[in-house]
């Protein structure tokens, strides 16, 4: 089944008299190959990674605004985004957090909150007290029993396949290429990210976070997908 064509037409409007070369991979390339190839990872997912890859670069402005409302026309309710939101405190920082939710606010300040009464998949994890037990009690049972056992664990909201997209996109988008990021890519690779979607996920943010960020990614999916 093919992709949903999307039309773009910002680039030739806005710049195509000043950079025609940038509005036309803008508008052809980005959002009329890229975009489209929605058959592959949904724009609804396509949304996520974008607004978790700016909000981990740190781009709080107006193009970030504009994505939360595209990621809202691709059908990303309000609850998911209230956890995307939530979920990139912790991977990209308290204070961005603060900066986008009042864009999601004016965004979805109208739709009905619909929280699942059923709760979701309790994420066990041991790795804070593993390593940092004797030396940041504290931030173990942070990590342990906040960020996996209740963040992680609401994944009746949102799948543990969104995010995993939204923490892998986060983290490109931060610069963090430690093992960290593998970790997650391996973690999306076990909550059902396909090899297919994650090439689709790490293109979309090489126009996003930019070429060096995506090549970097790419050599970390390349050793986790091996075998597919």
């Amino acid at each position: 089944m093919a992709g949903k064509k999307i039309v773009q037409t910002a680039g030739r409007e806005r710049l195509g008299e000043f950079a025609p070369e940038f509005a036309r991979y803008n508008d052809d390339i980005l959002f009329g190959e890229v975009w489209s190839r929605n058959d592959i990872l949904s724009l609804h997912d396509r949304s996520i990674v974008t607004v978790s890859a700016l909000v981990g670069s740190g781009i709080l402005d107006s193009s970030l605004k504009f994505h939360i409302e595209t990621a809202r026309n691709h059908g990303v309710t309000r609850d998911e985004m209230v956890e995307i939101i939530t979920q990139l405190g912790f991977y990209a920082g308290w204070p961005k957090a603060w900066a986008v939710f009042p864009m999601a606010k004016e965004v979805y300040g109208g739709d009905a909150v619909n929280i699942p009464e059923i709760e979701g998949e309790f994420q066990k994890q041991t790795a804070g007290r593993d390593r940092l037990g004797d030396f940041a009690p504290d931030f173990a049972h942070y990590n342990d029993d906040i960020l996996f056992g209740e963040v992680w664990s609401r994944n009746n909201i949102l799948s543990l396949h969104d995010r995993s997209i939204v923490t892998v996109s986060a983290l490109i988008g931060a610069g963090i290429f430690t093992g960290a990021l593998k970790n997650h890519i391996a973690n999306a690779k076990a909550h059902g990210v396909t090899k297919a979607e994650m090439v689709e996920i790490i293109t979309q943010l090489a126009f996003y976070t930019g070429w060096p960020k995506a090549w970097a990614a790419f050599g970390m999916a390349q050793e986790v997908y091996a075998d597919d």
